[in-house]
């Protein structure tokens, strides 16, 4: 018997959503629309594979990594529009950034001083691994590795998404526990897991498991149950309520996919009678690699056939680099001489990586181009 009381708000949910795209597309530029436009850049510049890109506004831009741009930085910008992209237009500064302040301005603060200190702890392509699995940040990636990593499929990992919060909100609240009652503690817990997505430069798979995490841990907060498929969808909705144009954003997509592959799939998958897909990495990378392929085939024109080993390969060592990384920042934010110390012991696992990357990337017979 059909359940009116779910369709109702689903149906409430659309018309809304709808509306919300319709007013969207009435800002929306035409394609070789010349304009000029003047402000502030409210987030970090995403920077990756000799580009950076930034929001100014409504429009996303993209120009060469050099110079650099900056949260805060005043710019003016000139170019033409092409499918609400303006590429390597006129940008001038009109004023540099001003010191860090607030809590956006600390949290982007300690992002540039972790990267800085990972590119002086660690030789290319290690500092760029270690930055894009904490970070998230591919600015230190350099343009070789990171056409290995599309070509083997593992460019996801330099993506700070679910991993990054699960494991930090899992050690925050075990140490908050101890001084605090459960519900105070994730209210401090909200507050870290928000700031951390921050950091990362709010980019929309650290937003997404951002909010998951978010409403998993109030639902424990007020013991209610959480179900993985009701908190992605919903988290998905609010998303794309506040930013229609999120829908066509290629990280959005990426995280979105590879999530639902992971609540729909990869239970189903770890069901059946094969040890291969009851390993948790390889059952994690196949339901993903499987959700997202028509995006990544649309995109990149590129499939691997071997993806999902490669993936099996080098997944495992993910949260070690995640948890070491961390580990090596913090220290050497306070005590520089130690953090370069404990770097050495993360060297064999980013020199794994490379290698595992490097060498996968180079078995062209797995390699397709559609």
């Amino acid at each position: 018997m059909m359940n009116y009381k779910s369709i109702v708000p689903c149906f409430l949910f659309i018309v809304l959503l709808l509306l919300r795209f319709q007013s969207q597309s009435q800002l929306e530029l035409q394609n070789g629309q010349l304009i000029r436009a003047t402000g502030t850049l409210s987030a970090e510049p995403q920077a990756f594979a000799g580009a950076q890109r930034f929001s100014m506004g409504r429009i996303l831009v993209k120009t060469s990594r050099y110079p650099e741009y900056h949260y805060g930085d005043r710019l003016e910008i000139k170019g033409k529009v092409k499918n609400n992209l303006l590429s390597y237009p006129e940008i001038k500064i009109i004023k540099n950034s001003p010191n860090s302040n607030g809590i956006k301005g600390m949290a982007i603060a300690l992002n540039q001083e972790l990267k800085q200190l990972y590119n002086q702890y660690f030789p290319q392509p290690l500092d760029g691994i270690v930055a894009g699995v904490v970070l998230g940040d591919k600015s230190l990636i350099p343009f070789d590795f990171w056409e290995q990593l599309k070509q083997t499929g593992t460019l996801h990992i330099m993506v700070a998404s679910g991993m990054n919060i699960a494991f930090l909100a899992g050690s925050a609240l075990s140490l908050l526990t101890l001084a605090f009652k459960r519900q105070i503690a994730v209210f401090f817990l909200f507050g870290l897991i928000w700031f951390y997505t921050i950091m990362t430069g709010l980019t929309p798979p650290v937003v997404r498991a951002a909010i998951m995490a978010s409403l998993i841990y109030l639902s424990q907060a007020l013991g209610r149950g959480a179900r993985g498929e009701r908190i992605l969808l919903f988290t998905g909705g609010i998303m794309l309520f506040l930013e229609p144009l999120l829908l066509f954003d290629l990280g959005f997509q990426l995280s979105f996919l590879a999530t639902a592959g992971l609540v729909f799939l990869q239970p189903r998958l770890q069901q059946q009678n094969c040890q291969l897909l009851r390993n948790e990495n390889f059952s994690s990378s196949l339901s993903a690699q499987i959700f997202t392929l028509p995006v990544l085939v649309l995109n990149f024109g590129q499939l691997n056939l071997a993806s999902p080993l490669i993936n099996l390969a080098v997944l495992w060592l993910i949260p070690f680099v995640l948890q070491a990384g961390m580990l090596v920042g913090l220290l050497g934010i306070f005590w520089s001489w130690l953090g370069e110390i404990s770097a050495y012991l993360l060297y064999p696992l980013l020199f794994l990586i490379e290698q595992i990357v490097g060498l996968s990337a180079k078995a062209t017979i797995f390699q397709l181009n559609l």
